[in-house]
């Protein structure tokens, strides 16, 4: 099924959208900040990573190399000192994860780009999956550890067995939907959709709204991404019958 807004804001005016989405994400984090938040310092740290977040979405969609994964690493360090203080650990294990694949992408990239310093979009090989599955165990070793130790410095301010597990949920759908992408496989998006959702519920139990926006804003961009993705797989097949 086709639809005609989509494959224009995917199409022809994807600069435009892409322009669009993020000064819509970054008025709505600004509001969010000013009516959510006492406006500490510990607030005004989490405006600037979820911004920095934003930049790092615009600049890997133009498949900018240094930028998109330069930004990304530095968001990741960001998110995982916000999720720490946040008592989150599913959420704080995962940028550890994706800025190891920004790190990888300053390499790798480099070496898959055009004239214009864009990446050639290229497939992942096996190795990620083992890297990805790797990364799962170990995290989920040291869910228990690194939970303990939030609760221990008060960093964790919820205590009960649901949390935990909705964390753990968070941190492994997560990380697949990031292989999956790497690996530019369509479902990817819906495993995002997915990874949103839970992030969602995990920031606004914590009580970090700033992140829940910033959750609600990539939950657009997945959505069309998804839609995006499935419609080149589509284009693709009918090119080949």
């Amino acid at each position: 099924m086709r639809i005609k807004l989509l494959d224009n804001i995917t199409g022809k005016w994807a600069v435009h959208w892409t322009i669009g989405w993020f000064i819509a994400g970054v008025i709505a984090l600004s509001t969010g900040f000013w009516k959510f938040t006492q406006h500490t310092g510990l607030d005004w740290f989490y405006l600037g990573v979820s911004f920095i977040g934003l930049l790092c979405v615009v600049s890997l969609s133009f498949r900018k190399n240094i930028l998109g994964n330069g930004l990304g690493l530095l968001a990741n360090i960001g998110e995982i000192i916000v999720q720490f203080t946040s008592g989150a650990v599913g959420l704080m294990l995962t940028p550890a994860f994706n800025s190891t694949t920004h790190v990888a992408g300053l390499f790798y990239w480099s070496k898959h780009s055009d004239g214009d310093g864009q990446m050639i979009p290229q497939s992942a090989n096996k190795l990620v999956w083992l890297v990805t599955i790797a990364f799962i165990v170990i995290g989920l070793f040291l869910f228990p550890y690194i939970n303990q130790l939030m609760d221990q410095y008060q960093f964790l301010n919820i205590d009960n067995d649901q949390f935990y597990w909705i964390n753990v949920a968070a941190f492994v759908v997560a990380i697949t939907a990031q292989a999956t992408m790497i690996m530019r496989y369509a479902f990817s998006w819906w495993l995002w959709i997915i990874s949103n959702v839970i992030w969602l519920s995990v920031n606004l139990i914590t009580g970090n709204y700033i992140f829940a926006i910033q959750t609600m804003v990539y939950q657009v961009n997945a959505i069309v991404g998804l839609y995006e993705w499935y419609r080149n797989e589509q284009d693709d097949s009918e090119i080949l019958a």
